[in-house]
C-alpha cells in the first residue's frame, strides 16, 4: 500500500518507521529540513521537504498513486487542507490528526461540510480518556480499552509481597476467577516477554493483564490493589486538556485542585470549572504545593507544556505525600528514563495517537491497536472474518507466531479465555498481544484468505 505521512515529529515518524517495517511504500512531507533528514538517515522511506498544502510538493510525493494519506502535523489547518487536497487526487483513505474539539466531537459537521476527512484522531481526547482510566484503576500503571468496552487491558506493578509473586503462571490456574483474566505480557527490566504456563512471576515484575471489565476487582487483590475511592487530585499546568480532565473529574464528584504560575490561565480556568481549586503559583514551590493539600492527593497530575517542570514537580509531589503521580511527556524516548526515576505513570500522547492511526491502515477487520511504552509491541483487537487464515481448526493446530499470543475472545460482549481446542469462528473478536516482529505474521492470519 501506498501511504503518504504528512508531518515527521514524534507521531509521523513513528508511523513510517512501523507502517515500512510492514512492507508499505512510505512518503513523508515535512517544511522541516532537519526532520527530514532525521527520517531519511534512520529508514528507507522517501521524504519531501515543504508544504503538503502545496499542490506541487503533493505531487512530488506521489500523491496520484497515493493509497492512504496520514496527515499528522502539529497544526490542525494544514491537516484539513492536506485531506481536502488529497480528495481531489482521489485518495481512498484520509486521516487527520486534529486537537480542536470542535471538529473532532462533531464529525458530522466534518463530513457533511466538503472536509472529505475520513477519520479524524484527537490526541488531546485520548490522553484524557486514559488518564481517567488510570484513576478509575487502582494501582494501574498502563491502561487500554478495546472496543466492545467488555474487555480491558492494564498493565500493574508486583510489588515484592503480592501474592502471585513466585507463581508459575499455570499455578495461577487454581485461583478463582482465572477464566476471566490472562496475563499475557510481562516487562522485566529492559526486556518484554511473552510468558509460558511455566514462566515465574517475581518481585518488580510490570505484568499486563487482559481481563475481562466485570472481574477486575477481583483480580486487583492478586498484585495487593484495592478499589479505593479516589478523592482528591492535583493537577498542574492550564491548557485544553488539564480543563477538560477537571470537568471530568467533577462530573465525577471528585476534588480538584489546579496549580498553574500564570494569572491569566488561572482567570481561563476559573472561568469554565465550578468547584475545582486554583491555585496560582509554581508547582515546584513547597509551600504552594502543602496549600495544595499535597498529602491527601490521590493523584498528581503533571500536565503543563513544561516537560522538566512536570517531572520535578511530580517528584517533589510523591516526596510530600502524594499516593500516585501522572507525568504527561511528548517524547517517547522519555517514557523509560522517567519511568526509572519513580514515577507511576507515564503517558505519552504520541504514541496513543499512532496507535490510533495504525487502527485505520491495517490489513484486515482490525478494532484497535494499542502501542506499548516501553517497547514496539503491540496489542491489536482484530476481528476474524469470513475467510481469515486463523478459522475452521482448534488453535493448538495454527502456526501461530512465536512472539505474540491470544489473550482473549470475545463475542456479543461474553469474554473467553482461549485454549488449544478453541476454534475461532467468524464475526468473533480477538485480542492478540505481539512483539514487533510478530505483527506482520499476526496480521496475515487475519487477513482475508482470499487475497
Amino acid at each position: 500500500m501506498k501511504i503518504l505521512i504528512v508531518g515527521a515529529g514524534a507521531v509521523g515518524f513513528n508511523l513510517a518507521k512501523q507502517l515500512s517495517k510492514e512492507g508499505h511504500d512510505i512518503s513523508v512531507i515535512d517544511k522541516d529540513q532537519n526532520m527530514v533528514d532525521r527520517i531519511t538517515e534512520k529508514m528507507d522511506v522517501s521524504a519531501v521537504l515543504g508544504m503538503a498544502t502545496s499542490p506541487s510538493i503533493l505531487e512530488e510525493a506521489g500523491i496520484k498513486n497515493t493509497d492512504v494519506v496520514l496527515a499528522v502535523t502539529n497544526s490542525d489547518e494544514i491537516n484539513i487542507v492536506t485531506c481536502i487536497l488529497s480528495y481531489k487526487y482521489n485518495v481512498k483513505t484520509k486521516i487527520a490528526r486534529i486537537r480542536n474539539p470542535e471538529f473532532s466531537e462533531k464529525k458530522p459537521f466534518v463530513h457533511q461540510n466538503g472536509f472529505h476527512i475520513d477519520y479524524i484522531v484527537n490526541p488531546e481526547m485520548i490522553t484524557i480518556n486514559s488518564i481517567m482510566d488510570i484513576i478509575g484503576t487502582p494501582g494501574a500503571n498502563y491502561v487500554a480499552d478495546f472496543k466492545g468496552g467488555d474487555v480491558l487491558l492494564r498493565g500493574f506493578g508486583v510489588p515484592a509481597n503480592a501474592p502471585i509473586v513466585g507463581k508459575k503462571l499455570v499455578d495461577l490456574e487454581e485461583i478463582e476467577y482465572t477464566d476471566s483474566f490472562l496475563i499475557v505480557a510481562i516487562q522485566r527490566n529492559d526486556e518484554m516477554i511473552i510468558p509460558s504456563g511455566e514462566t515465574e512471576i517475581k518481585p518488580n515484575d510490570n505484568i499486563y493483564v487482559v481481563v475481562a471489565r466485570e472481574a477486575l476487582p477481583f483480580f486487583l487483590p492478586m498484585v495487593n490493589r484495592r478499589a479505593d475511592e479516589v478523592a482528591k487530585v492535583v493537577i498542574y499546568g492550564v491548557n485544553r486538556a488539564s480543563l477538560n480532565l477537571a470537568k471530568k473529574l467533577e462530573d465525577r464528584k471528585i476534588g480538584v485542585t489546579i496549580v498553574e504560575p500564570l494569572k491569566e490561565k488561572t482567570e481561563e480556568a476559573a472561568s469554565v470549572l465550578d468547584r475545582t481549586i486554583i491555585l496560582k503559583g509554581d508547582a515546584l514551590d513547597i509551600d504552594l504545593l502543602k496549600e495544595s493539600s499535597i498529602h491527601m492527593a490521590d493523584f498528581f497530575v503533571a500536565v503543563s507544556e513544561n516537560e522538566q517542570s512536570n517531572l520535578l514537580a511530580a517528584l517533589l509531589a510523591k516526596r510530600l505525600g502524594a499516593k500516585k503521580a501522572i507525568v504527561l511527556t511528548e517524547d517517547p524516548a522519555f517514557v523509560p528514563i522517567i519511568n526509572s526515576l519513580g514515577i507511576d505513570v507515564v503517558i505519552n500522547p504520541r504514541l496513543i495517537t499512532a496507535g490510533s492511526i495504525l487502527q485505520h491502515i491495517r490489513r484486515g477487520d482490525t478494532l484497535s491497536v494499542v502501542k506499548f511504552q516501553q517497547s514496539e509491541a503491540e496489542a491489536m483487537e482484530l476481528i476474524a472474518s469470513e475467510h481469515s487464515k486463523i478459522l475452521g481448526k482448534p488453535l493448538r493446530d495454527v502456526s501461530f507466531p512465536k512472539g505474540a499470543i491470544i489473550g482473549a475472545i470475545s463475542q456479543n460482549g461474553v469474554m473467553k479465555l482461549p485454549t488449544g481446542d478453541t476454534i475461532i469462528n467468524p464475526g468473533e473478536s480477538v485480542i492478540v498481544f505481539a512483539l514487533p516482529n510478530a505483527i506482520e505474521k499476526v496480521q496475515t492470519l487475519f487477513s482475508n484468505g482470499k487475497t
